[in-house]
């Protein structure tokens, strides 16, 4: 089915490419390819039908075409049967049983009734809601059709048996037979007269049809081919296809064929009589269902004859009664008795081998135990085989089957033999030693115990007769395993994607508290979007403002009262800018710098600004557990978020009362994951802000998360603060908790996951002043005034600025051939063309280029899992032109640094196929400095390989990392003299690998090598050097003998 599914041609099917397809129907599918159990699934709105291998047979001929119909089209005969249950799935989610169910399958060209075992699941889709359902299944056809037939046989039996005589036979059999209309949906019984002319005795299903089975028949007839039955004595077949008003019996569709089966007589040569009954409409003509009906036949012949044969036996002694002072005809008549009853002997013993082969090679176990002690007398091949080919015969039950002792299988029999009652069980579980088992293997079986009595009424004996269903229950228990499983299952494989998969729970309460936090996740998931584009056109007009305030700057030098304005005028700014920062925080659209952090270290750090934030009358306690872990988390977004819930106490508490701050270790578990979507099980550092405040009521509660709502009075707060927080605590990986009762308070408790890297050292960087430059800079934005403001930023600084308007028209300049050193665009504009798209075309025309992103709203083109793309480098919305000069020369340096790393490489690649040496400095001044061994950290691969080859060609030792991480380990090992070191490394900063390296090894000199010229000034370490991206040989060298005085 899997090479099925692959070669199917999906686009023009309503599912679609399987590339788009949701991916929780691609578990699904997985799951029902890999199963051996009979299983199918339907998909969306008209259920796309699919089904694995094991499920082929149930389809037929339907197979392969099957794949991808609409359920309804597909299993068109059965829709009315199945329809509500799908509907019942669809709507409410709960799962459908239903066993052994009769289905109308034409899976062969045909109506067939067939019956099956079966449950609908519902399959939750990405949205959360039911999109589709999933179906496993048994067919249970043979097994209700088998043992429906042998039910019937039993019933004939258990009557003929108690019949002496012809009428009474007549009855029993009329009784047995009409109780089965699905296999003999009418019937009627002929019995022949000398001549093979038959009478009717009796018919069932078809009272008043006398036109199709008449009172008498006479042997001539074609229709029923009585003289034929009468001389060959073979089952025929009569096509009813132009017969009127055919009984139905149960079904909806009349008979179209009818099968005759010959009575047998005592002698054999004649039939005694003929059994007329139609056929099943929705079942073929198979060799057993003929068998069926000759062992319905064979019990009706063997009593009828053994009836004929006790009347006649009346008969004779009553005549010899009457001759009984006749000697000569008393002998002539003791002669023929004699003789007769020597050819009943004959029929007798005929008769009973006939009925020992079908006792025999009945599908059933059969045997039959006599006396109170229950000794085999006769047992059948199916029995043997059931308690392992055992000898039986003889022994009373307890010799032979010792290990059922203690299972009630033998009182149960000594209560049939002394009640006389018969005993009928279902799926009882008995232990027998089979052939070849070390151990009792475990067995159910369905049975009858059937008392025999003699003519005195006293039981003699008891007939045993059942099927073993062990195969039918495994199934049945597989099959509510899978139910009880599926649903979790699925969930647990999907999880990952932080789908939303409602498990269906057995308490009504549960449930509905987990679909109650999917919708309130679904909102608040609506409003981050909503509230990430505000962000994103705030941000465009504070750039304007901010911008524009900042290049006034320079004509109101001197005027300090406009001076004053200006800078009231920025700090408004600066608030605005906070405020977006908050939104998109809150719609977790904020590009994160997590660190390793000790959370004891930055709450200690922390106390002084709480303090002055909270005022005297509040009382601040302070509790951190010992051995807290480290977490991966922005420490700067940290402070904020307590900070906020500090403050929220505050108020809550107007100024008076008890803060605690508590840090400890904290693992949620799988049980507290489960009744929280949001939630990942595992290890995590647990910050928990708790007041003595007036609590939060409970209809309050589910909104205090949603931006801009505040119960604060106008001007007192913007509703921002705890959205902000939630955001955040969400885009790291983490949970918030609320905890709180109106009138005792409140505690919010957030959790970060735990991270075993060690700690990275934090520190406040200030911003050095940032010098320009005179390269050409290409500016896309789509904003007019955000484009001009940016411009004139620029050109202020010294830079040749070009601009476009969208990304269309900033290709179409880069195509041009123009000279351009700096791509600047941001990162979410209009157009058919998209910002990631203009760069790597531009990229593609002049590798030189280098890239520079900005935007107040990132979407998710350059930002993944709340961290930038690897390589990528962003300025955020609103900067200053401070925070644009340095990020620009950044930039450019690490371009330079690295084109000149290419060059490099392909001097020295040219020089090695002309076979020439590459020229290197000259060794005269070598001899100026001593030889050192130098550790160079870059991350980029190009930079980092030129670096060294130069770096080897002055003379000195090196070794080389690509992350500070890297570094630290190389310095453990070794003695290194001078650390060379890029600033913007992955993980750890370069500024914060420097401070490191000077407090564990202070005897290591420092050299930054960055376009970004404040990275000494951040680091603090007065007596690092700099040199400046893109360096020179000569420049590198200047910096190394000046790295030995």
């Amino acid at each position: 089915m899997a090479q099925l599914m692959r070669r199917h041609d999906w686009a023009a099917s309503s599912l679609g490419s399987p590339d788009r397809w949701p991916e929780a129907l691609k578990v699904a599918i997985r799951l029902l390819l890999t199963s051996k159990f009979e299983m199918w699934l339907g998909w969306g709105p008209d259920i796309a039908f699919f089904y694995n291998d094991a499920y082929r047979p149930t389809l037929g001929i339907k197979h392969p075409n099957a794949l991808a119909v609409p359920t309804h089209v597909l299993w068109a005969e059965i829709w009315d049967d199945i329809k509500d249950r799908l509907a019942t799935v669809y709507d409410t989610g709960e799962a459908t049983w239903d066993r052994a169910l009769l289905l109308l399958l034409e899976r062969g060209g045909y109506p067939e009734e067939t019956y099956h075992t079966f449950s609908y699941s519902p399959l939750i889709g990405d949205t959360g809601k039911v999109e589709g359902v999933f179906c496993a299944v048994t067919e249970e056809t043979e097994r209700v059709i088998s043992e429906r037939r042998m039910a019937t046989l039993r019933t004939l039996a258990s009557g003929l048996a108690a019949a002496d005589i012809e009428s009474e036979v007549l009855e029993a059999s009329h009784i047995a037979l009409r109780e089965n209309l699905h296999d003999l949906p009418f019937s009627a019984l002929y019995i022949f007269d000398d001549e093979g002319n038959a009478r009717r005795q009796w018919i069932c299903g078809a009272e008043g049809c006398d036109e199709l089975l008449p009172a008498a028949v006479c042997r001539s007839d074609t229709t029923w081919r009585m003289g034929k039955i009468w001389d060959k004595q073979a089952v025929e077949l009569v096509e009813l296809s132009g017969a009127h008003d055919v009984p139905r019996g149960v079904w909806q569709t009349a008979p179209t064929q009818a099968a005759v089966v010959p009575l047998i007589g005592q002698g054999g040569d004649k039939a005694r009589g003929v059994l007329i009954s139609g056929l099943n409409p929705y079942r073929t003509v198979s060799d057993e269902y003929l068998d069926f009906f000759r062992l319905i036949a064979g019990q009706i012949s063997s009593r009828l004859a053994s009836a004929e044969a006790f009347e006649s036996e009346k008969r004779r002694s009553a005549a010899l009664a009457e001759a009984a002072d006749l000697r000569e005809k008393a002998a002539v008549a003791l002669e023929q008795l004699n003789r007769q009853l020597s050819s009943e002997v004959e029929l007798r013993t005929a008769e009973r081998d006939r009925m020992r082969a079908l006792f025999q090679q009945a599908p059933s176990f059969m045997c039959i135990l006599s006396g109170s002690e229950h000794v085999f007398e006769l047992v059948n091949d199916a029995y043997l085989q059931l308690v392992g080919n055992r000898m039986l015969l003889g022994l009373t039950v307890r010799q032979a089957l010792p290990e059922v002792k203690g299972q009630g299988f033998f009182e149960l029999l000594d209560g049939v033999f002394q009640s006389g009652k018969p005993y009928i069980g279902r799926n009882l579980k008995v232990h027998l030693q089979r052939e070849g088992a070390t151990s009792p293997e475990e067995r159910f079986l369905n049975l009858i115990y059937q008392p025999i009595f003699d003519q005195a009424g006293h039981v003699t004996g008891i007939f045993v007769d059942g099927f073993d269903v062990t195969h039918q229950r495994r199934a049945e228990e597989q099959l509510h395993t899978l139910n009880h499983t599926l649903e979790q299952r699925v969930e647990q494989r999907t999880h990952e994607l932080r789908t939303a998969l409602l498990e269906l729970e057995k308490e009504t309460v549960e449930r509905e508290t987990v679909q109650l936090a999917l919708r309130q996740a679904q909102k608040m998931e609506s409003l981050g979007n909503l509230t990430g584009g505000v962000a994103h056109d705030f941000n465009n007009l504070l750039q304007v403002v901010g911008g524009n305030l900042q290049l006034l700057s320079k004509d109101v030098e001197g005027n300090a009262r406009a001076e004053q304005r200006l800078q009231n005028a920025l700090s408004g700014v600066t608030r605005g800018a906070k405020l977006a920062s908050q939104l998109l925080a809150f719609g977790r659209r904020q590009p994160l710098e997590p660190k390793v952090v000790n959370v004891r270290r930055l709450i200690q750090n922390m106390d002084d600004m709480l303090r002055r934030a909270l005022g005297e009358e509040i009382e601040l306690e302070t509790v951190v557990s010992g051995g807290l872990w480290n977490t991966l988390i922005d420490p700067s977004q940290l402070e904020n978020a307590i900070l906020n819930l500090a403050i929220n106490a505050r108020d809550a508490m107007d100024g008076r009362g008890r803060l605690t701050i508590e840090a400890a270790n904290s693992v949620l578990d799988d049980e507290y994951a489960r009744t929280h979507d949001d939630v990942r099980a595992g290890q995590y550092v647990m910050v928990a802000v708790s007041d003595t405040g007036s609590g939060i009521p409970l209809d309050i509660i589910e909104h205090v998360l949603e931006p801009f709502f505040t119960t604060k009075s106008d001007g007192k707060g913007s509703g921002l603060g705890l959205s902000m927080v939630y955001g955040f605590i969400k885009q790291s990986g983490g949970h918030l908790k609320i905890y709180s009762e109106a009138g005792h308070g409140t505690t919010m408790k957030l959790y970060m996951p735990r991270t075993n890297q060690v700690e990275d050292s934090l520190t406040d960087l200030s911003a050095a002043p940032a010098k320009g430059g005179t390269e050409t800079v290409l500016v896309v934005e789509d904003d007019d005034g955000v484009r001009e403001t940016s411009v004139a930023l620029l050109a202020d600084l010294g830079y040749r600025v070009l601009k476009a308007h969208d990304a269309q028209a900033a290709f179409a300049i880069v195509n041009s051939g123009v000279q351009i050193d700096l791509l600047f665009t941001d990162v979410v504009m209009p157009g058919p063309m998209r910002s990631t798209e203009l760069a790597r075309k531009a990229k593609a025309l002049f590798p030189r280029m280098a890239i520079l992103y900005t935007s107040g709203y990132t979407e998710n083109s350059i930002v993944h899992g709340g961290k930038l793309d690897v390589g990528v480098e962003l300025l955020s919305k609103p900067y200053t032109r401070e925070a644009l000069a340095r990020k620009v020369r950044h930039v450019l340096g690490n371009a330079q640094q690295h084109q000149i790393a290419v060059e490099r490489m392909a001097r020295e690649h040219q020089a090695a196929a002309d076979n020439t040496p590459v020229p290197t400095p000259e060794p005269t001044n070598r001899t100026t400095f001593e030889k050192m061994r130098i550790l160079i950290v870059e991350d980029e691969p190009l930079i980092l390989m030129s670096t060294v080859d130069m770096v080897e060609e002055l003379g000195h030792a090196v070794d080389e990392a690509r992350s500070a991480e890297e570094a630290i380990q190389i310095l453990d090992k070794k003695s290194i003299d001078v650390l060379l070191t890029d600033v913007g490394l992955p993980g750890m900063a370069g500024t914060d690998l420097a401070r490191i390296v000077r407090e564990r090894w202070p005897s290591v000199r420092i050299v930054f090598a960055s376009g970004d010229n404040a990275a000494k000034a951040a680091s603090g370490i007065t007596d690092a050097l700099q040199l400046s991206k893109p360096f020179t040989m000569d420049e590198l060298k200047a910096i190394m003998m000046h790295v030995t005085r």
